[in-house]
């Protein structure tokens, strides 16, 4: 005859009953094709792999009009001419530059030589940028004493 606590511990050691190994893995199997899914969703997007393109790679795509590029670049010195809130400059990878236009409001880092990425569009010969984000400094100089 079996104590209650003799049968308690046979109970311990059973194994994991069928049914329970089954929602085991079938929720493993929901999680991982969640994940599988929204990884393949992420990286069909367009852009999703690449956070920018250079000038140089822009200009060597074929210009695709409806497609929004992000592009880095540095702003050339002296390429900056502001009417208002319309604002055209150009930016340079070193190899190649792009003239780039704008209507939206620049950020206050935005200077000659400040290094920029411009969301848009680009038709060949002229970026026309729906946003502009320039880099702002990263190390600190403190003004020196004259």
């Amino acid at each position: 005859m079996q104590t209650a606590s003799s049968h308690r511990q046979s109970h311990v050691n059973a194994p994991p009953s069928a049914k329970r190994r089954a929602k085991f893995i079938i929720g493993a199997g929901v999680v991982l094709a969640t994940v599988v899914g929204l990884v393949g969703w992420a990286m069909s997007r367009p852009g999703s792999t690449a956070f920018y393109v250079s000038v140089s790679e822009l200009q060597a795509s074929a210009p695709a009009g409806a497609e929004d590029y992000r592009v880095n670049g540095v702003v050339m010195p002296g390429s900056i001419e502001r009417r208002g809130l319309d604002t055209t400059f150009a930016i340079t990878d070193g190899r190649s530059d792009v003239t780039v236009t704008t209507d939206q409001p620049l950020p206050d880092a935005f200077k000659d030589r400040s290094e920029v990425v411009a969301t848009g569009n680009f038709n060949g010969r002229t970026f026309a940028a729906t946003q502009v984000l320039a880099k702002c400094p990263s190390k600190f100089k403190a003004k020196s004493r004259a």
